[in-house]
């Protein structure tokens, strides 16, 4: 992949709506706070907001519905393995629903990221305890209407994730895919920014240098922004891009995003005996 594959009219290389950066909250997994402020200065939504999820156990349905394609996503890029990532995905999803009570209250945005900072957590504890595995391929659907060279594109940057230790894997993709700043990805995590800022640092080099990409330097007139303002290098143009092409299969294969909810319907018992429809 070269620097000539950032901007193409194909449709890879452009900033996709379908995954970008979230708004920050003011509330993380386990508060209380069920808003989140708005970036372009209209202050804070709360319950009345009109992306404000209802708290009825009915809405938990209707909420994986419209997030579980991402949500899986982020967890096959960051896991390496459609297993794992469909293991960690019905767990946090488990998670979000005995607490539905309380984040069915969010505004989507802010529940559907306390989802994702639940199982990017739990990864991280899971990533800290156990040896580096060797990668296999990551057999993944194709997006429906994809070039093949879109999807040669994409199997070459979902190839080149696993050279990265997991734990880079995951404050890349925090930091670059879903523009979140060094300081929130510490805080989530509950590390040392430093931490954070060493793993980024190990984990863009290895990848700019796998994919042939050079980061655009700050003074180039060149450069663009995605919505946010998040500096569009093209690493993070290219993973953005990866992102979306492969939300998009798994929403269109449909299969894998059942099996995760049969998972989670079957646990829903032990979760408090709601089903949510």
């Amino acid at each position: 992949m070269t620097e000539q594959n950032v901007a193409r009219p194909d449709g890879m290389g452009t900033t996709a709506s379908w995954e970008t950066p979230w708004e920050t909250p003011d509330t993380e997994p386990g508060g209380d706070t069920g808003h989140t402020r708005d970036t372009g200065g209209r202050g804070v939504r709360g319950e009345a907001g009109k992306d404000a999820a209802r708290s009825d156990p009915a809405a938990f349905g209707e909420f994986y519905q419209l997030t579980s394609a991402r949500m899986l996503t982020r967890a096959t890029m960051i896991c390496g393995g459609r297993q794992d990532a469909e293991d960690m995905v019905a767990d946090a999803y488990l998670e979000a629903f005995r607490h539905w009570d309380r984040i069915g209250r969010y505004d989507r945005r802010a529940a559907e990221k306390w989802v994702h900072t639940t199982m990017q957590r739990r990864w991280w504890k899971v990533a800290g305890r156990r040896r580096r595995r060797e990668a296999g391929e990551l057999q993944v659907p194709v997006r429906p209407y994809s070039s093949p060279e879109q999807t040669a594109e994409v199997t070459m940057v979902l190839a080149a994730l696993p050279a990265l230790a997991e734990r880079e894997r995951i404050v890349i993709l925090a930091h670059c895919v879903y523009g979140l700043p060094q300081k929130e990805i510490a805080a989530a995590l509950g590390v040392k920014s430093a931490l954070v800022a060493v793993y980024l640092f190990q984990a863009r080099r290895k990848l700019e240098r796998l994919m042939g990409l050079t980061r655009p330097s700050r003074r180039s007139e060149e450069r663009l922004t995605f919505p946010g303002g998040l500096l569009a290098d093209p690493l993070a143009v290219v993973l953005r891009d990866v992102s979306a092409w492969l939300g998009e299969a798994f929403e269109a294969e449909g299969v894998a995003l059942e099996r995760v909810h049969r998972v989670i319907e079957s646990a829903q018992p032990a979760a408090g005996g709601r089903e949510p429809r």
